[in-house]
């Protein structure tokens, strides 16, 4: 079985990845009012002091005003913090990093899907751990209590764990995002290759999941024990 994951907020991380990298951080010292500190400090933005990133278009929610309502050596850390963002949330899309949440529809914890990442009007609120989606103006949680992995592709060890896999094809079943019947063995092959970085994989034990799978069961099927042969004696 792969090992456990050390879980980081995703607030945690963003900080690390987007705010306090050097590019941004050797900006910091040339500023002197307290408003414009807290982007340097906590990661909220320099226009507004919030935390909420539009993930549609992230760069027309900033280009506009806030370009001109900020001076220009934080503007400079701001353009670094920018593109480092937008790599954050690259790699969840892709697959490369993968954050785990309690998805609202249910309260259940699990893995994001990468496509979740690029639904239509999300807003991502990184201090308080909130994928929204906003939908004819209405704002709703889709996933709260969002986490990230210390390690990165920690579970890519060379063997494939059908309980994680399991765990995640229902997190995929909730979400609706499960290919059609007839396709799931060619995709589903195709995912665990990637997810675990190995170069096969048991057509039988995908067989063996799919059907309980489908079928909306909730725990994963155990392979029988086969009976030892009783010694003649």
């Amino acid at each position: 079985m792969a090992a456990r994951r050390s879980e980081q907020p995703l607030y945690v991380v963003y900080l690390a990845r987007v705010i306090n990298i050097p590019a941004v951080q050797c900006h910091r010292e040339a500023v002197t009012d307290d408003r414009t500190a807290k982007f340097f400090s906590d990661g909220c933005r320099p226009d507004t002091l919030e935390f909420e990133w539009f993930l549609d278009e992230p760069d027309l929610s900033f280009w506009g005003p806030v370009a001109s309502a900020i001076s220009p050596i934080p503007l400079q850390a701001w353009n670094v913090a920018f593109v480092a963002f937008l790599g954050l949330i690259d790699k969840f899309a892709s697959g490369e990093l993968i954050a785990n949440g309690v998805y609202q529809a249910t309260g259940v914890r699990h893995d994001l899907n990468r496509a979740e990442w690029t639904r239509e009007g999300l807003i991502l609120d990184v201090r308080n751990n909130l994928l929204i989606v906003v939908d004819q103006g209405k704002r709703t949680v889709r996933w709260s209590a969002i986490t990230v992995p210390a390690a990165i592709q920690e579970q890519k060890l060379g063997r494939i764990d059908w309980d994680d896999w399991w765990e995640h094809e229902v997190a995929r079943r909730e979400q609706g995002s499960l290919p059609n019947k007839k396709d799931y063995l060619r995709e589903a092959e195709a995912r665990i290759k990637d997810r675990y970085g190995v170069n096969a994989v048991s057509p039988s034990e995908l067989r063996r999941i799919k059907a309980p799978l489908y079928r909306g069961d909730s725990e994963r099927p155990k392979r029988a024990n086969r009976k030892q042969p009783k010694l003649k004696g």
